[in-house]
């Protein structure tokens, strides 16, 4: 196992075991959601992980792009049992490591909703 593949397991293993008590519940506003870039997961209390991505901007991605999608899960779940964690990367993470984390990561834990694309030539 090379040091990204160690890195890309701490990692999961932080978002994984944070204390649920300890991840920042949904909510429609999101102001008390970091702004700084991230790996996050959403989780479910029961179900575990449903979700990992990485963002730039972790407020933004919630309050644009990610907001449908959150919305159509609090539909299926409730409200109190679906959380986010985050795992805050530097400016050079996000550069130069955070796509190649945030697969390694996917892989490993397989969340039921990240999309899984075929692999290409």
């Amino acid at each position: 196992m090379d040091d990204l593949e160690r890195r890309a397991r701490a990692i999961l293993e932080t978002l994984v075991n944070m204390p649920f008590e300890d991840c920042i519940p949904i909510s429609k506003d999101m102001k008390v959601i970091t702004v700084k870039a991230s790996l996050y997961a959403v989780r479910h209390r029961e179900e575990g992980l449903l979700y990992i991505g990485k963002t730039r901007y972790s407020r933004e991605r919630f309050r644009d792009g990610h907001k449908a999608f959150l919305w159509a899960w609090l539909d299926l779940y409730n409200p109190n049992d679906v959380v986010l964690a985050f795992y805050p990367l530097d400016f050079m993470e996000v550069k130069t490591l955070s796509s190649q984390l945030e697969a390694l990561i996917v892989a490993a834990a397989e969340p039921p909703y990240n999309v899984r694309y075929p692999a290409r030539d």
